[in-house]
């Protein structure tokens, strides 16, 4: 500030030369004659210490700031878990209350209870009016008279039908959907079947009888099976062989039965009577549980010595009469049990919008709902009802 006054109205800042300042016109003030310190100029080294003692300061309130915030939400934490116990603390004190006053009500209607019964029982003599004897027993029960925690239950129960009764119901009618009756129904259509075929009907063989489970619930799963016979050449249509299994152990608790790769060609009983139906190679396959066999059977005669024969059946037995699909696109192959394989039959939806079916019993889900697929055999027809119902 070398040759300049300081205005002492406004603090402009002015040449020594003026008699008075040129912003507000005050005159100017006495100042020291001293000559001024000089401004040292700093280094470019001093410039970065104190940018990084900036900075560290600046960190350092920034980390104050922070430890005060922990500090006030571990507080806010701390208040609010005693707050807490103390309402646990609160709430269990009113609980053991509530149990003590119920305690001492118990034991005051035991009291009065034993009151009664010390009570004597005693019989009023006859009335002298004629009007016959009168007998009182104070304290004393009816013996018809029924305890009220028989009524109870019986109400439960009652209700708990009528719930299960009414929910069936609804379900059945597709007017609730209820995925507890769709499981029970898919399980029950997951079951295999034993079915024997049209041309064995006469056969004195019977099916083998599934094994009793043990009375005390535990399964004996299948562990190895065999087949008498693994390879099979027949030359007639019609041509019947036995074939028979071994399972180990012989008490297994695991469903076992024959089946057939392909029924056009071979056909297999429940017993393991094997029947030629058309020229070519299929397997049957024998299944116990997990373990399995198998026997490759060829009917070498030709197409022409095929015939058709009559079938005579008085109804339609399908493989399933109730199926439920989750999504769009899900499939199912319905077929005939009781017509031996190949015999034409003709199949409808009542409702394409909801599921399709082509000639062979393919049945595909397309939109949400519920409808029926009809197969037709002549004059006979069955039905498989359909439930589309998608997430």
């Amino acid at each position: 500030m070398l040759n300049k006054n300081v205005c002492p109205n406004c603090g402009q800042l002015y040449d020594t030369n003026l008699s008075k300042c040129p912003l507000c016109g005050t005159a100017p003030q006495v100042v020291d004659t001293a000559d001024p310190v000089q401004r040292k100029r700093i280094t470019e080294a001093e410039r970065k210490q104190r940018r990084a003692e900036r900075k560290e300061a600046a960190q350092e309130e920034r980390r104050r700031r922070k430890d005060a915030e922990f500090m006030r939400d571990a507080d806010e934490e701390r208040e609010y878990e005693e707050e807490e116990a103390r309402r646990k603390e609160e709430k269990r004190r009113r609980k053991e209350e509530k149990k003590a006053a119920r305690r001492a009500a118990e034991a005051e209607e035991d009291e009065d209870e034993d009151e009664e019964e010390e009570k004597p029982v005693f019989t009023a003599a006859p009335a002298r009016d004629g009007r016959g004897p009168m007998s009182e027993t104070p304290g004393a029960r009816d013996p018809r008279r029924v305890p009220r925690i028989f009524l109870i239950l019986s109400a439960l129960v009652l209700l708990a039908a009528l719930a299960v009764g009414g929910s069936y119901l609804l379900w059945k009618l597709d007017v609730a959907d209820l995925p507890f009756y769709d499981d029970l129904a898919a399980k029950k259509n997951s079951q295999p079947t034993e079915v024997l075929p049209a041309d064995n009907e006469g056969s004195s063989t019977e099916a083998p009888a599934q094994t009793a489970r043990p009375n005390d619930g535990s399964e004996i799963h299948c562990t190895r099976v065999s087949l008498s016979l693994t390879e099979l050449t027949l030359t007639e249509p019609g041509e019947q062989l036995q074939i028979t299994a071994t399972v180990e152990p012989a008490d297994t608790t695991d469903w076992h039965t024959f089946s057939s790769s392909d029924t056009a060609i071979v056909k297999v009983s429940p017993v393991g009577i094997v029947t030629a139906v058309g020229p070519g190679e299929a397997v049957i396959t024998f299944n116990c549980g997990d373990q399995y066999a198998t026997c490759s059977v060829n009917c070498t005669f030709s197409e022409d010595s095929v015939t058709t024969e009559a079938v005579a059946v008085d109804h339609l037995e399908l493989n399933k009469d109730d199926m439920t699909f989750k999504a769009p696109g899900e499939n199912y192959v319905l077929s005939v049990t009781n017509l031996p394989a190949g015999t034409e039959v003709s199949w409808r939806s009542l409702d394409e919008t909801i599921c399709t079916v082509d000639a062979k019993g393919h049945v595909v889900a397309v939109g949400a709902g519920t409808t029926r697929v009809v197969v037709s055999y002549g004059s006979l027809s069955a039905e498989c009802w359909v439930r589309c119902r998608f997430e």
